[in-house]
């Protein structure tokens, strides 16, 4: 029996060990040693080329006389980021470099959508990133416009942090709205048009009343929504049904759900979205004067006040019946104002500790090209700056910090609870 758990525990430790070894991605190790970093059995992916090799851009590492060539991938229309494929990762292939025509053959077109049979690596060094070893193109340019799947699957994946049920509002639009024409930022999946109100009437609810929310309106390029079709004038008001997001820092955004009127009358509606656009003030000595609306005060502050372009944008929260109240919050401010540096330091050791291996070193993708980066924890540090903070009166909210382009144009969010303690939310945008 004692035998049976020391085997047990030294498989639960190699398996430990294969997780957390770092993929190797050059020619520091043979082919075959390359090669071992694979399942030995095949599997079918289908996925959309982020980044491949052009002209201009470095030669892939040599392995004696074969190239190893790569391409980056996205898989968008996924819903399990955390399943075989990730949110991204790697495909790699051998190759005799040609010297004719595109010399890393096959050639892979970015954003073009493949279906391949490849091997998946044993390991990562990063979270939610894959790498596969290229065995065979199945089908080149896949279209997926008419797989209803993908776009379930896309809608399940907006929808995941909103209320299950839909509420019947007013709102008045602020913005025209024209979707028809609408270019998509990603195919395959759902993209939206934003726009802000100011008050709302919720059905049922008797008066209208000052939000200040967002409304988002989602369409996809096949129109599997039917939301193509919207054409909206600032000024409006419209009755709709809308489910509400449930993270904490997007209070009072809301997805359509049904357009159900448009051009209705409401003048109490229109009077308090008109009243809620004329701020008032809140001075903070030291720190400056913050415009108070909707049961917010904002304002920028500088982190450091002998740097002209260290600006935080700063939300304070308070009773929209009370605007006084953002005092409570601003005590938290004060606080956190007055030691910054313990403050910083213990956020960025939790981001230490999510992008970190087990040497300390960081491995970024930035710049035109999206490629690896490796910095020190140091190097890392002195490229973070917050960028924005909310405070809530019991002192708890969010921080984002802006990353200098280290991982794209990706933030970083951190929750503050209020008995002091941080819970990282990770990359954000």
């Amino acid at each position: 029996m004692d035998g049976e758990i020391i085997t047990i525990r030294l498989m639960k430790q190699k398996m430990k060990t294969d997780l957390e070894r770092k993929f190797i991605k050059n020619n520091s190790v043979s082919k075959e040693d390359f090669m071992a970093q694979f399942e030995a059995e095949s599997m079918e992916i289908t996925v959309e080329v982020r980044y491949c090799w052009h002209k201009g851009v470095s030669p892939f590492p040599l392995f004696g006389k074969e190239s190893l060539a790569s391409f980056d991938y996205l898989v968008p229309w996924l819903n399990d980021l955390e399943g075989p494929l990730g949110a991204f990762g790697k495909v790699f292939w051998f190759c005799k470099k040609s010297i004719f025509g595109y010399p890393y053959k096959p050639e892979f077109k970015v954003g073009r959508i493949y279906r391949l049979c490849v091997r998946p690596g044993r390991f990562t060094d990063m979270p939610r990133y894959r790498y596969f070893l290229l065995d065979e193109i199945l089908e080149e340019n896949v279209d997926l416009t008419r797989d209803d799947n993908v776009y379930r699957n896309a809608l399940e994946r907006y929808y995941k942090d909103t209320e299950s049920e839909a509420v019947e509002m007013s709102v008045l639009i602020r913005r025209d709205i024209d979707i028809k024409n609408r270019k998509m930022n990603t195919q395959y999946s759902v993209n939206n048009v934003i726009t802000a109100f100011k008050a709302v009437r919720f059905a049922g609810s008797g008066n209208a009343r000052m939000i200040d929310g967002i409304l988002e309106i989602p369409f996809d390029d096949r129109d599997f929504i039917g939301n193509r079709s919207i054409k909206l004038k600032a000024g409006s008001i419209i009755r709709i049904t809308a489910r509400r997001r449930t993270a904490r820092e997007m209070e009072n955004i809301y997805i359509l759900d049904r357009l159900l009127e448009t051009n209705i009358q409401d003048n109490e509606l229109q009077k308090l979205s008109a009243e809620a656009l004329v701020p008032g003030k809140w001075h903070i000595d030291g720190i400056g004067d913050f415009d108070v609306k909707n049961g917010e005060a904002t304002g920028v502050i500088l982190w450091d006040l002998s740097d002209n372009t260290s600006e935080v944008d700063v939300t304070l929260t308070c009773d929209r019946d009370n605007p006084k109240s953002v005092a409570l919050a601003t005590a938290h401010l004060i606080k956190v104002l007055g030691n910054k540096s313990s403050f910083e330091r213990k956020i960025y050791d939790l981001m230490i500790e999510e992008f970190a291996d087990a040497n300390g070193m960081i491995v970024t993708w930035e710049g035109e090209k999206e490629g690896d980066v490796t910095l020190t924890k140091e190097e890392f540090i002195s490229r973070l700056h917050i960028s924005n903070l909310w405070l809530k009166p019991d002192g708890s909210g969010s921080v984002w910090i802006d990353l200098d382009e280290m991982f794209t144009d990706h933030a970083y969010a951190v929750d503050i609870n209020a008995d002091g303690t941080f819970e990282t939310q990770g990359l954000m945008g």
